[in-house]
């Protein structure tokens, strides 16, 4: 894998939780071989996945692929179709991992993006050539992170459902625009004083968003913490 790749889903998001329950359900689920035979997706799908549920945390182990406790919570609530549970689930795998935050984040930071946008932004931090099968894979964690409720979509327009002061907040990665909006906001109530809001609008490059963005985090926290 090239310095900075990060492997995307080879499946849709469907066919992906299809997996992951198949992994997580059955005990004597251990390898793409036998956790074929327990589903009716092909062992191919189970192979080209593998990669990114390593990734994200729900699988671990190198030959034999073995289901992480959290892997296996999320494939019961796919399995019971508990939508509190899928998106408590999906949540905690999104916060412990750099990639999809930075995905999210990106949304955020722009104020929205179209699908096809965040499809192409996706596709560009993880180094993959824009083409069918990973625009398939940026399609899968889009829809994972609104599975997550992370996201919400309207006629094709995603935003963040998140407060930039989240535990799920991190940077976003360089942008592939000549140019960038970047946008926080706080509130803070000084004392028994009166509310004040504070937004913030940054024209940058998108090689200077990568260290602006936690730039702006730290400021965030301190003012938050004035009193």
């Amino acid at each position: 894998m090239a310095e900075g790749e990060f492997r995307l889903p080879g499946s849709s998001y469907e066919e992906l939780a299809n997996i992951i329950v198949a992994y997580g359900t059955r005990d004597e689920a251990s390898n793409p071989g036998d956790v074929s035979k327990l589903n009716s997706v092909h062992q191919s799908s189970f192979s080209r996945n593998n990669a990114f549920l390593a990734a994200i945390g729900i699988l671990q182990g190198e030959r034999e692929k073995l289901v992480t406790r959290m892997g296996r919570e999320l494939a019961l609530s796919l399995s019971r179709k508990e939508q509190k549970g899928i998106q408590r689930g999906w949540r905690r795998i999104i916060s412990t991992n750099e990639f999809l935050q930075n995905a999210l984040s990106a949304v955020k930071l722009r104020e929205g993006m179209m699908r096809p946008a965040l499809q192409a932004y996706i596709a560009h931090v993880a180094r993959q050539p824009r083409n069918k099968p990973v625009m398939t894979g940026a399609n899968a964690i889009i829809d994972m992170l609104k599975a997550a409720g992370l996201l919400e979509e309207d006629a094709g327009e995603l935003n963040a459902t998140f407060d930039v002061d989240s535990d799920l907040y991190t940077p976003a990665g360089d942008l592939p625009e000549s140019e960038t909006a970047a946008t926080a906001s706080t509130t803070i109530t000084p004392g028994a004083g009166p509310a004040l809001n504070i937004h913030l609008h940054v024209r940058c490059d998108p090689d200077e968003i990568e260290d602006l963005a936690p730039k702006l985090r730290v400021l965030l926290r301190e003012i938050s913490n004035f009193s």
